[in-house]
């Protein structure tokens, strides 16, 4: 994702839309002991079928000191722990209460660890509409962006021809995943403070050379 954003002009929360159960939205994987270790956003699900990113409650409880705990174990002797630990023990530890206002909370701080400049737009200030390909077309058509970028998971619902009949170039991400040290058996696929916490400042260019736009096949004419 970082390197998708790292490729755009623009990057656009769409937290409007309707969150997904054991998603990315929700949850990530780090290395704890070499084996993959998850952690999860708890949230408020009952009776709420339906429910937008941004609408979607945290619940209270203790997971910020469980999960921080479980990132000091996995990463507290990697060479560039204290560089970011202390802001993201800031950022966690802080009373958000919706999902999507704390994953935008996390992607901009590491965004800013990763030298992304790219601008960061907010669905909510922008007046997107529609679903699928029709709400990737209201999203550039919002802000006059003539091309839209997407990753490989997105072949199943981008409409490239309906994008280029109304002057959108859609763009592919060729995505090839970096390998780097970890410290155990590398294990790829992993939350992006892993190679923060491996890395360090390398990891911006690192994450920045991982992909490139490749043009669809449809072309506006």
């Amino acid at each position: 994702m970082f390197n998708k954003i790292a490729l755009s002009d623009a990057f656009m929360f769409v937290g409007h839309c309707q969150y997904t159960q054991k998603s990315w939205q929700t949850r990530n994987k780090i290395s704890l002991g070499g084996v993959e270790h998850w952690l999860s956003v708890p949230v408020k699900k009952s009776g709420r079928f339906g429910q937008s990113i941004n609408e979607t409650e945290i619940l209270d409880g203790h997971w910020q000191k469980k999960h921080l705990g479980s990132i000091r174990q996995a990463y507290g002797k990697r060479p560039y722990f204290e560089l970011y630990y202390p802001d993201l023990e800031k950022l966690i530890m802080q009373d958000i209460p919706s999902l999507g206002d704390l994953n935008m909370s996390l992607i901009r701080v590491i965004c800013n660890w990763l030298e992304i400049t790219t601008k960061i737009l907010d669905s909510r200030d922008l007046p997107v509409t529609g679903n699928k390909t029709d709400m990737l077309i209201s999203m550039c058509e919002s802000i006059d962006a003539d091309h839209y970028l997407s990753n490989e998971g997105s072949r199943d619902y981008v409409d490239e021809k309906e994008m280029s009949y109304v002057g959108i170039q859609h763009c592919w991400q060729i995505f090839d995943h970096p390998v780097y040290e970890q410290g155990v058996d590398y294990m790829p696929n992993l939350s992006v403070i892993d190679l923060l916490f491996n890395t360090g400042p390398d990891a911006a260019d690192i994450v920045k050379n991982s992909g490139r736009c490749e043009l669809g096949k449809f072309h506006p004419q």
